[in-house]
């Protein structure tokens, strides 16, 4: 696979989710991605390509970002089959394929939602927050400066937004090549990245804002009059709020990617406010 044909892959993945529906989820979407590569394997046996795409457009669900692992071995095992000689052989490798189909996209759809879904987003919002809190946005304070800039409350957002999406994009492009070039066959590259390792961390870090945030909360409630304690009560409830749901979306295998957009444009018009 040349880079031509590899930034094919990755820029077709951001439609994974084109076409998703109830009965084949991402069926669609994963034809529509592996449709550079497919055309280019057959190009002298055009005669194939439609029982090839039979078998791409059966069931199919993976993690947005992590499913690129499973394009990567997909293709890998693709030219596998093209290379068989006989019947058989080739029955062979169609099942390995579709086995490869089936148990790599729930190991990467597994760790998606853990990594990202439940830990990467509610990280870079509270690291949001408390780019507010450096930059002189005290999203605790009862009475915030007339007329804060524009460019402090908004950059807290672009740079979780920004770090979330570098992240996302650097192992979107990394799964395509790892998978595909990898020689272990029973890990296709995952095992390259050290995911428990990583989620583990991430969430002590998050762990550790939180406590910070909670601090940092109490002080500016034990430094308030009661008459402004109602504003107060407001924001940490807020914070506390999108906190807790965020965890309740994650326990619940529902994925939080709206919740996230929706809290981090609450709290830049709070901040605004």
């Amino acid at each position: 696979m040349n880079f031509k044909l590899q930034l094919a892959l990755f820029l077709r993945s951001f439609f994974l989710q084109t076409g998703w529906n109830y009965r084949k989820y991402q069926n669609i979407g994963l034809t529509f991605v592996m449709w550079p590569f497919l055309k280019k394997l057959y190009h002298n046996d055009p005669d194939a390509l439609p029982s090839v795409l039979i078998r791409y457009l059966q069931n199919f669900n993976s993690h947005p970002v992590m499913a690129s692992f499973c394009f990567g071995a997909l293709a890998r095992q693709e030219e596998a089959i093209a290379k068989t000689k006989t019947a058989k052989e080739m029955e062979q490798q169609i099942i390995l394929w579709a086995e490869i189909k089936r148990g790599l996209s729930i190991t990467t759809a597994s760790i998606g939602d853990r990594l990202f879904w439940g830990t990467l987003k509610p990280l870079s919002l509270l690291a949001a927050l408390f780019i507010w809190l450096v930059l002189g946005v005290n999203f605790f304070e009862t009475q915030l400066p007339p007329n804060p800039s524009l460019g402090y409350v908004f950059s807290a957002g672009i740079v979780a937004f920004v770090v979330f999406n570098a992240i996302a994009l650097f192992v979107k492009w990394k799964g395509i090549s790892l998978s595909y070039y990898n020689e272990d066959h029973r890990c296709f590259g995952l095992t390259r990245f050290h995911w428990n390792e990583t989620i583990y961390h991430a969430k002590r870090l998050g762990l550790l804002f939180t406590i910070g945030m909670i601090l940092i909360g109490v002080y500016y409630f034990m430094q308030t009059a009661l008459v402004q304690n109602v504003q107060f009560m407001t924001r940490a409830v807020l914070v506390l709020f999108f906190i807790s749901i965020s965890f309740i979306t994650r326990r619940l295998r529902i994925p939080n990617m709206y919740l996230y957009l929706v809290a981090v444009a609450v709290f830049n018009i709070v901040c605004y406010l």
